[in-house]
């Protein structure tokens, strides 16, 4: 059965829950004041809250949500709507362009996944900057919206200045938090918001729309189904020509790791790893831990062999394989050399 399409304005893609949610509390008047939107990377955060500040701020609101149609619901798309304000996660030296990248890629897909090299994360200067613009009256009368991706990247001093905030927030002021690691985020913060959880999507799903929309093979699109975390922006990530290269090098590798030699194998591990950044490597590891299951699931008869497969025989074999992985990933956590830590597994 063929999957739907998922044009740009689609705010709540197999998100039912938060959806009916938003929509009940858009359609009596009491959206919440602090809103956290949980979820993986590529979910629909974003998307669910562009659609709750266009509901605050539309000028032609067709309950219960906003029109897509009206001048303030486009300037909302376009982050120059007076009354909405955004910070994003991103390096500080290139702060503003990165900024506008940001919000350009969000423009075109509401779930594309952007990340930048530099560390990113949302510093306390911008935070003061956003709460002094928010004290102020609204330029259009009606309310103000800030909306914060991935408020676990904001430093201690950060969450401690936002909070005397949303514990009383400004007249006619809210707040949109998004997250994909709640953990970061301080108690005394995350206790204030009214807590909303997307979540992950059916790979199925996931899968049957990347054969279909990206032209992906069944086999790779099962793989990054699951690697994606069950966010099709993701997803949209990892087919991406650089990271679609790295995770089938990862899956190439697995298929040899096993019959190797030593020799051969630091050869390898030298040749595709060494030079590879943290986030790589993680990757590959993903990778690994996917055909573990994969293959193990094909040994047992379970689900159809992948690849050329590895000599999983047995879930004594399996669980081995799973401690040793798990062993590698985490020690590259330890500041050890990606090389050693793959040759560790």
């Amino acid at each position: 059965m063929p999957s739907e399409s998922l044009p740009k304005k689609t705010y709540f893609w197999k998100q039912d829950v938060i959806r009916q949610t938003l929509m009940r509390a858009a359609e009596l008047d009491r959206l919440p004041r602090t809103i956290l939107l949980i979820g993986p990377e590529g979910v629909g955060k974003w998307a669910a809250a562009q659609w709750t500040a266009k509901s605050l701020l539309c000028r032609n609101r067709k309950a219960p949500g906003p029109c897509d149609e009206c001048d303030a619901c486009r300037r909302v798309d376009h982050g120059t709507h007076p009354d909405w304000h955004a910070l994003f996660p991103v390096p500080s030296k290139t702060a503003d362009e990165d900024a506008a990248a940001f919000l350009e890629a969000k423009r075109e897909d509401y779930y594309k996944v952007v990340r930048f090299t530099g560390r990113s994360y949302v510093t306390i200067a911008r935070v003061r900057e956003l709460l002094d613009e928010l004290a102020k009256t609204p330029v259009e009368g009606g309310a103000k919206v800030s909306i914060i991706v991935s408020a676990d990247t904001m430093t201690s001093d950060s969450q401690t200045v936002l909070l005397k905030s949303i514990e009383e927030p400004p007249p006619n002021t809210h707040f949109i938090l998004t997250t994909s690691d709640p953990g970061r985020i301080f108690q005394t913060v995350y206790s204030r918001c009214r807590v909303l959880r997307l979540g992950p999507v059916d790979p199925d799903h996931i899968a049957l729309r990347l054969h279909e929309e990206a032209g992906i093979e069944p086999q790779e699109a099962q793989l990054v189904a699951r690697l994606c975390g069950g966010g099709w922006g993701e997803a949209m990530r990892l087919v991406g020509e650089e990271e679609r290269a790295s995770w089938q090098e990862a899956s190439r590798f697995w298929d040899t790791a096993f019959t190797d030699s030593p020799a051969g194998m630091i050869g390898e591990i030298d040749k595709r790893f060494r030079t590879l950044d943290f986030s790589r490597v993680l990757l590959a590891f993903d990778v690994w831990g996917l055909r573990l299951w994969q293959d193990t699931g094909a040994a047992l008869g379970l689900i159809p062999a992948t690849g050329s497969g590895a000599p999983i025989k047995d879930i004594e074999t399996a669980w081995s394989c799973w401690r040793i992985l798990q062993n590698g990933r985490s020690s590259l956590h330890v500041n050890v050399k990606a090389r050693n830590a793959v040759w560790g597994t």
